[in-house]
């Protein structure tokens, strides 16, 4: 009876140190649980800011594109108003020189009739002498001329 007794103690004690192993064996497995349901949450957190910020690098990529066909348009732009005002300002050059020969010819035309008129002693210019207007107080002025 002694042996079973030692025996059952035996077994008891085994027991003990089997359910102190298996409650240490349920609280690592718990921490674990729960250290991955904290990894598997922070996970999804960064997927879901990466899936965020692709989508906004997309849409500044779209923006970059637009904003450097702008300015592939502007340049195109800037280049013919350019060509335009480098034409306009030839086509000012021109003109502006004949303005300039035509008005040093009638100079010159005016100049050569003069000499003419005085040459030959006529007036180049037919002026008529009016009378200047004077008025008397009290009295109405003249009519006007009958082509008003």
């Amino acid at each position: 009876i002694a042996a079973i007794d030692k025996m059952l103690a035996t077994l008891q004690q085994e027991e003990d140190e089997d359910l102190k192993i298996k409650e240490g064996c349920e609280s690592d497995r718990a921490a674990d649980t729960r250290d991955a349901i904290k990894a598997s949450r922070a996970m999804d957190e960064h997927t879901e800011a990466i899936e965020v910020l692709v989508e906004k690098i997309a849409q500044l990529t779209k923006e970059i594109e637009a904003k450097e066909a702008q300015i592939v348009e502007i340049e195109a732009q800037l280049k013919e108003a350019a060509e335009d005002r480098k034409k306009e300002n030839e086509e000012y050059v021109v003109a502006k020189k004949d303005d300039e020969d035509a008005a040093a010819l009638i100079q010159e035309a005016s100049k050569t009739l003069e000499e003419f008129y005085t040459a030959n002693g006529l007036n180049l210019l037919q002026r008529k002498q009016a009378a200047p207007f004077e008025s008397t107080a009290g009295e109405a002025p003249p009519p006007p001329p009958p082509t008003w």
